[in-house]
């Protein structure tokens, strides 16, 4: 049976940021032992920033956590973890564990051994934004496409600079043939022009990026 929110997680910041039934049942054992569920909203080295349901913290990882983890099991930003608050520093918190992650976006790190580096957790919604102008690339396009894919999230193309390109209908045929069902946007940040088609995939709960 699916965990249910505790009624004082409805409407609260934290059910704003995402925090769900899968999230309180992932929880459960380190609410009970007395840890309390926050989102990461930056990170700096092992120095985070993030939200509870009533405040914002500054929080370090513990050394066992540090100890026993990978580095992309780490903190990163979106990801949701459990935290102790301390008393005497109110505006401080210890992260004790990382909950399971919905989605990640990684990118592979240069050097002999293949690698990837966690840029990103539990993102619902990629937006793969490439401009229209002499910048564009259909091959880079499909890359990032790829990453997003791998990664779990709902990849939307979003090209921009369309007061830029003459031909942008010509454009969008070529990307959309290459990237098949995923959603394609024109769009002109200067203007406006098509950027309320992004209200579709941006609501309350729901974890955006652009790339």
């Amino acid at each position: 049976m699916a965990a249910k929110l505790p009624a004082s997680y409805l409407d609260s910041p934290l059910t704003q940021l995402g925090w769900n039934a899968r999230l309180e049942a992932a929880f459960a054992p380190h609410r009970t032992a007395g840890l309390v569920p926050a989102r990461v909203a930056t990170e700096d080295r092992h120095f985070y920033n993030v939200f509870t349901v009533d405040s914002e913290l500054i929080a370090q990882i513990t050394g066992r956590l540090l100890h026993d983890s990978a580095p992309n099991e780490l903190p990163k930003a979106g990801d949701w973890v459990a935290v102790a608050l301390h008393e005497e520093e109110q505006e401080k918190a210890t992260i004790h564990a990382v909950l399971p992650r919905a989605t990640q976006i990684c990118r592979k790190e240069a050097g002999r051994k293949a690698t990837e580096q966690v840029l990103g957790a539990n993102i619902d919604v990629v937006f793969v934004v490439q401009g229209l102008d002499d910048n564009f690339n259909l091959r880079r396009l499909e890359r990032f496409l790829v990453m997003v894919n791998e990664g779990g999230a709902k990849p939307v193309i979003l090209l921009n600079k369309t007061d830029l390109c003459p031909h942008t209908a010509q454009r969008l045929a070529e990307v959309q043939a290459t990237v098949g069902k995923t959603p394609v946007l024109a769009v002109c940040a200067i203007t406006g022009a098509g950027v309320k088609g992004l209200a579709q995939w941006i609501h309350q709960g729901v974890t955006v990026a652009f790339i």
